[in-house]
Protein backbone atom coordinates (compact mmCIF):
# COMPACT_ATOMS: atom_id res chain seq x y z
CA UNK A 1 0.00 0.00 0.00
CA UNK A 2 1.52 3.11 -0.90
CA UNK A 3 1.78 6.77 1.57
CA UNK A 4 1.04 9.93 0.36
CA UNK A 5 1.69 13.03 2.78
CA UNK A 6 -0.07 15.91 2.75
CA UNK A 7 1.03 19.44 3.72
CA UNK A 8 -1.45 21.88 4.77
CA UNK A 9 -0.99 26.18 4.51
CA UNK A 10 -2.60 29.38 5.09
CA UNK A 11 -3.66 30.38 1.73
CA UNK A 12 -5.93 32.97 0.38
CA UNK A 13 -8.49 31.43 -1.89
CA UNK A 14 -11.56 33.08 -3.78
CA UNK A 15 -12.68 36.60 -4.80
CA UNK A 16 -12.81 38.07 -1.39
CA UNK A 17 -9.39 37.06 -0.15
CA UNK A 18 -10.32 34.81 2.25
CA UNK A 19 -7.60 33.59 4.24
CA UNK A 20 -8.38 29.72 4.23
CA UNK A 21 -6.20 26.58 5.97
CA UNK A 22 -5.88 23.97 2.11
CA UNK A 23 -3.72 20.52 2.38
CA UNK A 24 -2.92 19.42 -0.62
CA UNK A 25 -0.51 16.44 -1.50
CA UNK A 26 3.40 16.41 -1.41
CA UNK A 27 4.52 16.10 -4.50
CA UNK A 28 8.48 15.06 -4.34
CA UNK A 29 9.72 15.51 -7.86
CA UNK A 30 9.13 15.40 -11.28
CA UNK A 31 9.44 11.88 -13.03
CA UNK A 32 11.23 13.37 -16.50
CA UNK A 33 10.82 10.99 -19.84
CA UNK A 34 14.18 9.92 -19.63
CA UNK A 35 13.62 8.97 -16.18
CA UNK A 36 9.95 6.83 -17.02
CA UNK A 37 11.76 5.18 -20.38
CA UNK A 38 15.04 3.80 -18.36
CA UNK A 39 12.44 2.36 -15.29
CA UNK A 40 9.96 0.72 -18.19
CA UNK A 41 12.99 -0.68 -19.73
CA UNK A 42 14.38 -2.09 -16.95
CA UNK A 43 11.32 -3.66 -15.76
CA UNK A 44 9.96 -4.84 -18.69
CA UNK A 45 13.60 -5.95 -20.26
CA UNK A 46 13.19 -3.88 -23.83
CA UNK A 47 15.73 -1.47 -24.61
CA UNK A 48 15.52 1.94 -24.06
CA UNK A 49 15.75 2.61 -27.38
CA UNK A 50 12.72 0.27 -28.25
CA UNK A 51 10.51 2.25 -25.61
CA UNK A 52 12.10 5.70 -26.27
CA UNK A 53 11.11 5.36 -30.10
CA UNK A 54 7.30 3.81 -29.01
CA UNK A 55 7.48 6.75 -26.32
CA UNK A 56 8.05 9.29 -28.94
CA UNK A 57 5.66 7.77 -31.24
CA UNK A 58 2.77 7.53 -28.96
CA UNK A 59 3.50 10.80 -27.60
CA UNK A 60 3.42 12.50 -31.38
CA UNK A 61 0.04 10.21 -32.01
CA UNK A 62 -1.97 11.68 -28.68
CA UNK A 63 -0.48 15.13 -29.89
CA UNK A 64 -2.09 15.05 -33.23
CA UNK A 65 -5.13 13.35 -32.23
CA UNK A 66 -6.30 15.31 -29.31
CA UNK A 67 -5.29 18.58 -31.39
CA UNK A 68 -8.29 17.42 -33.93
CA UNK A 69 -11.05 16.69 -31.42
CA UNK A 70 -10.41 12.96 -30.02
CA UNK A 71 -10.37 12.23 -26.59
CA UNK A 72 -7.31 9.66 -26.01
CA UNK A 73 -8.07 6.87 -23.31
CA UNK A 74 -4.70 5.85 -21.69
CA UNK A 75 -5.88 2.17 -20.60
CA UNK A 76 -6.20 2.26 -16.74
CA UNK A 77 -5.17 5.71 -16.65
CA UNK A 78 -7.25 7.65 -17.94
CA UNK A 79 -8.63 9.87 -20.92
CA UNK A 80 -7.05 13.19 -22.33
CA UNK A 81 -9.25 15.57 -23.86
CA UNK A 82 -10.13 19.09 -25.17
CA UNK A 83 -11.64 21.92 -22.90
CA UNK A 84 -13.19 24.49 -23.96
CA UNK A 85 -13.03 28.70 -21.97
CA UNK A 86 -15.52 31.20 -23.24
CA UNK A 87 -17.83 33.46 -23.16
CA UNK A 88 -21.59 32.63 -21.69
CA UNK A 89 -24.08 34.18 -24.21
CA UNK A 90 -27.95 34.52 -23.46
CA UNK A 91 -28.75 33.72 -27.22
CA UNK A 92 -27.53 31.14 -29.81
CA UNK A 93 -26.39 33.93 -32.18
CA UNK A 94 -24.16 35.26 -29.73
CA UNK A 95 -22.76 31.72 -29.18
CA UNK A 96 -19.86 29.85 -31.37
CA UNK A 97 -16.38 29.79 -32.12
CA UNK A 98 -16.03 33.83 -31.73
CA UNK A 99 -16.92 33.25 -27.31
CA UNK A 100 -14.52 30.89 -27.06
CA UNK A 101 -11.51 32.33 -25.14
CA UNK A 102 -9.27 29.33 -24.63
CA UNK A 103 -8.51 25.67 -25.61
CA UNK A 104 -6.86 23.18 -22.91
CA UNK A 105 -5.99 19.68 -22.62
CA UNK A 106 -7.61 18.35 -19.84
CA UNK A 107 -7.01 14.79 -17.92
CA UNK A 108 -9.87 13.00 -16.57
CA UNK A 109 -8.54 10.11 -14.37
CA UNK A 110 -9.97 6.35 -15.10
CA UNK A 111 -11.84 4.98 -11.90
CA UNK A 112 -9.20 2.34 -11.87
CA UNK A 113 -6.99 5.13 -11.31
CA UNK A 114 -9.26 6.91 -8.81
CA UNK A 115 -9.68 4.16 -7.10
CA UNK A 116 -6.26 3.28 -6.25
CA UNK A 117 -5.70 6.72 -4.68
CA UNK A 118 -8.99 6.34 -2.86
CA UNK A 119 -7.50 3.09 -1.30
CA UNK A 120 -4.65 4.91 -0.06
CA UNK A 121 -3.62 5.46 3.25
CA UNK A 122 -4.61 9.30 3.25
CA UNK A 123 -7.63 8.38 3.77
CA UNK A 124 -7.43 6.17 6.84
CA UNK A 125 -4.96 5.17 9.99
CA UNK A 126 -2.24 8.40 9.44
CA UNK A 127 -1.38 10.15 12.22
CA UNK A 128 -0.49 14.20 11.82
CA UNK A 129 2.74 15.78 13.48
CA UNK A 130 2.60 19.36 13.70
CA UNK A 131 5.24 21.53 12.32
CA UNK A 132 5.96 24.37 15.03
CA UNK A 133 6.69 27.24 12.18
CA UNK A 134 4.05 29.89 12.51
CA UNK A 135 4.18 31.33 9.10
CA UNK A 136 4.17 27.37 7.43
CA UNK A 137 1.30 25.54 9.25
CA UNK A 138 2.45 21.99 7.74
CA UNK A 139 0.97 18.85 8.77
CA UNK A 140 3.27 15.40 7.51
CA UNK A 141 2.52 11.42 8.11
CA UNK A 142 3.84 10.30 11.22
CA UNK A 143 7.65 9.93 10.61
CA UNK A 144 7.65 12.29 8.53
CA UNK A 145 9.85 15.06 8.59
CA UNK A 146 7.50 17.93 7.25
CA UNK A 147 10.22 19.24 5.13
CA UNK A 148 8.50 21.43 1.80
CA UNK A 149 9.27 19.21 -1.05
CA UNK A 150 6.82 20.60 -3.41
CA UNK A 151 7.84 22.54 -6.86
CA UNK A 152 7.41 25.96 -7.13
CA UNK A 153 3.70 26.67 -8.06
CA UNK A 154 2.19 24.29 -5.74
CA UNK A 155 0.33 25.03 -2.61
CA UNK A 156 -0.92 28.45 -4.36
CA UNK A 157 -4.92 29.24 -4.73
CA UNK A 158 -6.64 25.52 -4.70
CA UNK A 159 -8.82 24.71 -7.48
CA UNK A 160 -9.33 21.03 -6.84
CA UNK A 161 -12.68 19.90 -6.97
CA UNK A 162 -14.42 22.96 -7.01
CA UNK A 163 -16.67 20.98 -10.30
CA UNK A 164 -16.16 23.84 -12.04
CA UNK A 165 -15.78 22.25 -15.45
CA UNK A 166 -18.40 20.68 -18.13
CA UNK A 167 -16.39 16.98 -17.11
CA UNK A 168 -17.10 17.32 -13.28
CA UNK A 169 -14.42 17.58 -10.43
CA UNK A 170 -11.22 16.51 -10.27
CA UNK A 171 -9.87 16.87 -13.36
CA UNK A 172 -6.80 17.92 -13.73
CA UNK A 173 -5.33 20.61 -16.31
CA UNK A 174 -1.88 19.32 -18.37
CA UNK A 175 0.24 21.75 -20.43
Amino acid sequence: MSLIKVKTRLTTIGFNKMQKYVTSPVRYSNITVDDLIKFASENSGISKANISASFFAIQQQIEQFVCNGHGIVLGNLGTFYISTRCKAADEVKDAGASSVKSLAVRFRQSKKLRTLLNNNTLLEGIEFEKDDEEDDQTDTPSGGDGEDNTSSGQGGNSEQGNGTDDQGGGDSGIG
